[in-house]
This record gives C-alpha cells, sequence and structure tokens, in this order.
C-alpha cells in the first residue's frame, strides 16, 4: 500500500502516526486509528492465556512489534480534528486510502497493509530487520467487532471504564475479540476447571479460574448474570451444581435469542433458591 505522509516524513518515520481513511458516500467523516511500531518487540506468548492464543488468528504473538489500536477505524466528524491531534502529539499523519463506501472486512484489510507498510518503513530508517505484525486478528465473523465495538480516539471513555482501569491488561483487550459464542464455550469450561479445583480444595487455582470468569464476565451482556453463575459455581453442593447448569444452559438461549426457554429456566432457577 502507499502511504501519503501529509505531517512527517517518509524517509524518517516516527514511529507513531495518526492513519486515516476516506469514504466517498460520507465526505464530511473521516476514519482513524493509530499506529505503532515498537523500538523493543515483544512476546505476547508471556502474558495470553492460551485459550485465547486460538482466537488471534495469524497475529505473531511471539514477535510482535507493530499494531494499530483500533483494529477497525473510528469514525471523526472532520478532518481538522485529526490534524490538531497529530501536530498536539508529534505523530506523523498518514492517509491510507479512499473507500467508495464503508466496508468492514475491506477496512481492517488496509489497515492491517498501512501497518505492514509503516512498519517496514521505520525498519528501513533503523535498519533493522522488520518483524510486522498488526494488531487487527483474523476474525471469522467480523460482525462480532462490529457488536463489541473498539476503543476509541480522543480519551473517549465509557461507564464501565470509570471505575477500573484495564488500559495494560491484555486479557479484556483480547477477549473483546471473541465472539460472544466463543465466550460462552470458554465460559463452560472454565467453570469445570472452577470446579475439578473446588472439589480438590485448591484454593490458589480456584481463586486464579475465579478471577478468569469475571474478567469474561464483564464481556458478556448483564443480563447473563455471570456472577451470581460463578457464585453458586464455588459450591459443591448438589443444589448448587443444578443451579450452576442452570444459569449456563440460560446463558446459551439468551445468546440464541430463545427468550421463551430462558424464561423457563428463570422460573426453575427461582422454584430451587426460593425452596432453598
Amino acid at each position: 500500500m502507499d502511504l501519503t505522509f501529509e505531517r512527517g516524513d517518509p524517509q524518517h518515520p516516527k514511529g507513531h502516526a495518526l492513519l486515516y481513511f476516506r469514504v466517498s458516500t460520507e465526505p464530511d467523516k473521516v476514519y482513524a486509528t493509530y499506529v505503532v511500531t515498537l523500538p523493543v518487540k515483544s512476546d505476547l506468548t508471556k502474558y495470553v492465556p492460551p485459550f485465547l492464543a486460538s482466537h488471534l488468528g495469524s497475529l505473531p504473538l511471539s514477535d510482535f512489534s507493530a499494531f494499530a489500536m483500533p483494529p477497525v477505524p473510528e469514525a471523526l466528524d472532520s478532518y481538522e480534528e485529526l490534524e490538531r491531534m497529530s501536530r498536539f502529539r508529534d505523530d506523523d499523519l498518514v492517509f491510507g486510502d479512499s473507500m467508495f463506501s464503508y466496508d468492514l472486512p475491506r477496512m481492517m484489510e488496509a489497515v492491517t497493509d498501512a501497518v505492514q507498510t509503516y512498519s517496514q518503513l521505520y525498519a528501513d530508517q533503523t535498519g533493522g530487520a522488520a518483524s510486522i505484525g498488526s494488531a487487527t486478528p483474523e476474525v471469522e465473523d467480523t460482525r462480532s467487532l462490529e457488536a463489541t465495538g473498539s476503543i476509541p480516539l480522543g480519551g473517549e471513555t465509557t461507564a464501565s471504564d470509570e471505575g477500573r482501569d484495564t488500559s495494560l491488561d491484555v486479557n479484556e483487550v483480547l477477549l473483546s475479540f471473541m465472539s460472544e459464542r466463543d465466550k460462552l464455550g470458554e465460559l463452560s469450561r472454565l467453570l469445570g476447571k472452577l470446579r475439578f479445583a473446588v472439589e480438590g480444595q485448591d484454593t490458589h487455582e480456584a481463586d486464579e479460574v475465579a478471577a478468569e470468569i469475571s474478567a469474561l464476565g464483564r464481556h458478556l451482556p448483564e443480563n447473563f448474570q455471570v456472577p451470581s453463575l460463578l457464585a453458586v459455581a464455588k459450591d459443591t453442593s448438589q443444589q448448587a451444581s443444578r443451579l450452576a447448569q442452570l444459569y449456563l444452559d440460560r446463558c446459551f438461549r439468551l445468546s440464541d435469542g430463545d427468550a421463551s426457554s430462558a424464561a423457563d429456566l428463570d422460573q426453575q432457577i427461582r422454584s430451587i433458591t426460593d425452596g432453598g
């Protein structure tokens, strides 16, 4: 991909750039992401749990040197805002491409190509061998990115972010790339692991798995009631085991959009808890 440096020098890239795209059907907007070429290569296999690594496609975890975040460019209201940010932060300002209409798969592919090109320019300048990666994983269903959203530019925060800083938590970021069905599959696996740890009286392991389940629950809808599921999963009684299964089945029914079956499971849960 040919990149146009509107601020900065392609012969001497800074290693960090605001990259943007235009869409012909939305002339008043620009779509932007932030590209970083790391001065120190990172081995993310040290930090990524194996269950998440399988969801990251061809992302080079063991030799991670460049990425774009958010992986899908965010819409900004004006080019002037982008230009102002690049001056304030002393970033390169780079134009990637123009598209006729917003096409998510094509946009993701364009970001990956731009990261590769920018990273190579930086490697050529520093004389190092480029080991090029991108934070854009191969996602089987790109609609999952639209459902989970992406990290906004310009310091925007969400209500859930205000009370909790997860900016350095790699697992939290990677969980956002998983589809809802994948998250539920992982939840099932973790519940089995938790049950084994609790029955074996392995407190340390149980606490670690419970923390993983809590993190996963933050990336599922609130009405899935993952905290309630976790609470009963820590109990080894027969009644608690039955409740855990009902809560988990309810999650899958809600994910499938089967409100009627979910309501039936709610009634069964209430019958057990009220009777217990």
